[in-house]
């Protein structure tokens, strides 16, 4: 899961329509330290990076605009009108990626009119900001309130109707770290780990998006996959395959803007859990202390190891949010880590280990010098909450220097304990599908795309399929 880095954000302030970078040095001088970063950690078939900015010239009218470059000897371009920056960037090897869509038109929203499909074969579907699929679909663009709400002609689904061919990605937003849990990752299918091979996917628009776990969505018609746009046959199957970090809930098949078909997973699995095989268990760090009862140090180090016993460990998924979070996988068993957990910002981090195993599987987990022991027999029925108490009570005597049998509610032990939460462990048969629908007849033209959920809310958005009569 390459992430595209929009790691430049130029603000354009009020009355400086005419200004250019050339009359702000500093533009330059960050755009120069961004090339040489951007040369300097390209590893090919380890590391992908690409230059790019987010375009804020006329973004009220336009809406905002994320431009990446193929390499480092393009300029920062500050075109202030959206066409012009197209016309300037049709000569170079660039990507021009509409982002957060769905706000009203002309204050920040986009209008299609301005539109170029080789400069933006995908736009953004979700980001931080929440999602722009369209009206009435599952997630909005809620979170961020100045900007909101969501409104009718700049979303993805109105792009569609229009006729325009353009792949769904979803990216993050801000600062902080690329690819962040919950806000935003595109997913990529490409040939190597390579910018030549990433570049062409996206050209291409072999892409989706995710709210924020490493779902793997692969969507074909007849065997074309998405982002292609083919004639219309007389029979027509979609498949679906997916591999989910959780239990996959359901997916919806999307037809022109509209629900088609629906598959639902639940009640397909849960009663045929087998003995032996592979799963995935999600553990959770954080909570703790927290302002409202008066604490100042909010910050929480959870330094961890994974020992599985009778089983092997397959991989593991990051769940994070924030920067300063390290995992490393060493040798087949085992897991360190090292997580920082902030209550007011960051409240919890998340790993999601992927083992084989069977009912004599055990999982030693040995955290902040404590020793948890879970039989996978056991993690397969329940979800297992681990509420360091003593060390809250501690933490208010040193504190506050307030004894434990000076407080009549014990609710303030808990309320500030930091917590580890190992969730159930679940069977490949509940994350890990294929499914087929068989389409109606096609007549005029069609776009079809994916909608998939997982049990916990977490998404995945396809890229569309295009019918043509000719």
């Amino acid at each position: 899961y390459p992430v595209l880095l929009y790691p430049f954000r130029c603000y354009w302030k009020k009355g400086l329509r005419n200004e250019t970078v050339k009359q702000r040095p500093e533009f330059l001088e960050w755009w120069s330290k961004l090339q040489k970063a951007t040369k300097k950690y390209y590893k090919p078939g380890k590391f992908v990076t690409f230059l790019g900015y987010e375009w804020h010239g006329n973004r009220t009218r336009w809406g905002d605009h994320n431009v990446i470059y193929f390499n480092e000897e393009n300029p920062l371009d500050d075109a202030w009108e959206l066409e012009d920056l197209y016309k300037n960037l049709r000569s170079r090897n660039a990507l021009v990626i509409p982002h957060h869509t769905g706000y009203m038109k002309g204050n920040r929203g986009k209008d299609w009119d301005i539109f170029d499909p080789q400069l933006s074969p995908v736009t953004e579907i979700y980001s931080s900001h929440g999602s722009s699929e369209g009206i009435g679909t599952p997630i909005g663009l809620l979170n961020n309130v100045s900007m909101g709400p969501q409104a009718s002609g700049g979303n993805y689904i109105d792009a569609l109707n229009r006729g325009y061919h353009i792949g769904a990605i979803a990216s993050n937003d801000g600062c902080g770290l690329p690819g962040s849990w919950d806000r935003g990752v595109a997913g990529i299918w490409a040939n190597d780990l390579t910018r030549e091979a990433i570049w062409e996917a996206v050209k291409e628009r072999r892409t989706y998006g995710v709210t924020g776990d490493r779902i793997k969505l692969m969507f074909t018609i007849n065997e074309h996959p998405m982002g292609t746009i083919i004639q219309r046959e007389k029979n027509l199957e979609a498949k679906i395959y997916l591999d989910c970090a959780q239990p996959l809930d359901r997916i919806e098949l999307i037809h022109n803007g509209y629900v088609l078909d629906t598959y639902c997973h639940r009640g397909k699995w849960e009663r045929k859990r087998k003995r032996r095989g592979h799963y995935k268990i999600l553990a959770e760090f954080g909570w703790g202390p927290t302002s409202r009862y008066g604490f100042k140090n909010l910050q929480m180090e959870w330094i961890g190891n994974l020992q599985l016993k009778n089983g092997k460990l397959r991989s593991v998924q990051p769940r994070f949010s924030g920067l300063g979070q390290h995992y490393r996988i060493d040798g087949k068993n085992s897991c360190n880590w090292h997580l920082i957990t902030t209550r007011e910002e960051n409240f919890r981090q998340g790993l999601i280990f992927e083992i084989e195993g069977d009912m004599a599987t055990l999982m030693v987990i040995r955290i902040n010098g404590h020793t948890l022991k879970i039989p996978l027999k056991n993690a397969l029925l329940k979800p297992h909450l681990f509420p360091f108490v003593k060390e809250s009570i501690a933490c208010i005597k040193n504190t506050f220097g307030i004894e434990k049998a000076e407080i009549e509610n014990p609710d303030v032990f808990f309320c500030n304990a930091g917590k580890v939460k190992i969730h159930p462990a679940y069977p490949k048969e509940s994350y890990a599908i294929e499914t087929t629908f068989n389409l109606p007849a096609a007549k005029n033209n069609n776009y079809y795309y994916v909608r998939a959920y997982q049990i916990d809310g977490q998404m995945a958005w396809s890229s569309p399929i295009w019918v043509e009569t000719s």
